[in-house]
């Protein structure tokens, strides 16, 4: 087991023990959680959702991909973790949306995210790592990743002030389903 693993195994662990964290059927109230949690794609489960309040959890560590060269100023950020797969097997699909200060400081963040350096080669000889794509009339990036021997698809958008970063599986419609569920 990696370091990576057995981070994320012991904030989901405190998540677990934190009432109204988890849901195990999917459900809450999407009102007061911005990312999703009920009527998940088929085969996603909703396994904790995170925020500064979440004990143990350290946000600035969860959304360090988001920083880099470009300011993003001060963030509130929300990550939500989905099981899709065999627990221990297949890695979690996240949902991570980051409320920025004003809409330029949203795109940097974007923008500090897809110029990280994993990105800069293609994920697979001849497969382009981005592209684009819309999800709830916005035009999103489609990131592909490689895991193992396949692709991840991930989406990163903004609106307004607002960074979505939806990290899926190999399965694009379904990942894609998921981005469409943070209405964002």
């Amino acid at each position: 087991m990696n370091l990576n693993t057995a981070s994320m195994m012991l904030i989901v662990t405190t998540a677990l023990l934190v009432p109204g964290c988890v849901s195990s059927n999917g459900g809450g109230d999407s009102n007061s959680v911005p990312v999703p949690t009920e009527n998940l794609p088929e085969g996603f489960t909703l396994l904790a959702v995170i925020n500064d309040t979440t004990p143990g959890a350290n946000m600035e560590e969860e959304i360090a991909n988001l920083r880099g060269e470009k300011d993003i100023g001060n963030v509130d950020a929300t990550l939500g973790i989905y099981i899709w797969g065999e627990m221990g097997k297949n890695y979690d699909a996240r949902v991570t949306v980051m409320e920025c200060e004003n809409e330029d400081l949203a795109q940097n963040a974007v923008d500090n995210y897809l110029t990280q350096p994993d990105f800069e080669n293609p994920p697979f000889k001849g497969v382009d790592r981005f592209s684009t794509t819309t999800v709830n009339d916005h035009e999103v990036t489609e990131i592909r990743d490689r895991v193992d021997k396949q692709l991840r698809y991930l989406y990163i958008w903004t609106n307004e002030n607002v960074v979505i970063l939806v990290e899926g599986n190999s399965d694009r419609d379904s990942s894609r389903e998921l981005a469409s569920l943070t209405g964002q």
